[in-house]
């Protein structure tokens, strides 16, 4: 009987060992600040990554082959590891998997990189540009969506040409519709809002009448395929 209950209270010991701090954009820095050079982990896919991340910080693909062998190699288990990804999501779903590594401090950043930004937290790129990156959050979508009687919602990527070719026919409808709220959300850097509204081709158009759904489509349209659902 004792060697079955010996390893049992080991396992026990062992999860409980671990400590998990989930931390909003605030609470993150704070923690941050403690660390000359913190372990900071960045488990985003290496674009991302390089067009805004947080100063100091790895990046090592959740999705790499290799990133077992690159967290130990990099990362030292006896001292504090920092996580975060895009919305937040990866990062508590991998949180058994860093306690199964043997690290005994995680601290993931709730809301990921996402809400890091909105937050007018501080980030670098190494992009050739100062403007803010285009994220949102779902409550502020939300928000505009309910105080405004029409919304039309335009998913987009820099990289998507009939995103490009849809533009001027975009702008061409909300300047003659002054009741029109016309709301571009860039897919690349809404990947929570994105995957809310299940976007997987773009453009993907939405249209909200006093805050509730009516109208969705993708692909190129025409000026008069939106305006006939409009007003």
């Amino acid at each position: 009987m004792q060697k079955l209950i010996y390893p049992l209270l080991f396992l026990i010991s062992f999860n409980i060992s671990a400590q998990v701090s989930k931390l909003g954009p605030q609470g993150f820095y704070l923690e941050l600040k403690k660390y000359s050079n913190p372990q900071l982990l960045d488990i985003r896919s290496s674009d991302l990554f390089e067009k805004g991340h947080l100063k100091k910080a790895y990046n090592i693909d959740l999705a790499s082959e290799e990133f077992e062998s690159l967290l130990l190699q990099y990362y030292d288990v006896n001292k504090p590891l920092f996580i975060y990804c895009q919305t937040g999501k990866s990062s508590l779903q991998s949180e058994k998997y860093f306690e199964e590594m043997g690290y005994k401090d995680i601290k993931i950043l709730v809301g990921g990189f996402e809400k890091w930004t909105v937050s007018s937290k501080p980030y670098v790129s190494s992009q050739n540009t100062t403007r803010p990156l285009a994220y949102m959050t779902i409550q502020n979508l939300n928000e505009t969506i309910k105080t405004n009687e029409w919304v039309l919602v335009d998913f987009y990527a820099d990289w998507c040409g009939p995103c490009k070719k849809m533009e001027p026919i975009l702008q061409k409808i909300k300047s003659e519709n002054k009741n029109l709220t016309l709301l571009k959300i860039d897919s690349d850097k809404n990947a929570s809002i994105v995957e809310k509204y299940e976007v997987e081709e773009i453009p993907t158009f939405l249209i909200f009448h006093n805050g509730k759904q009516v109208w969705r489509r993708t692909g190129l349209l025409t000026e008069n395929e939106i305006k006939s659902y409009l007003f």
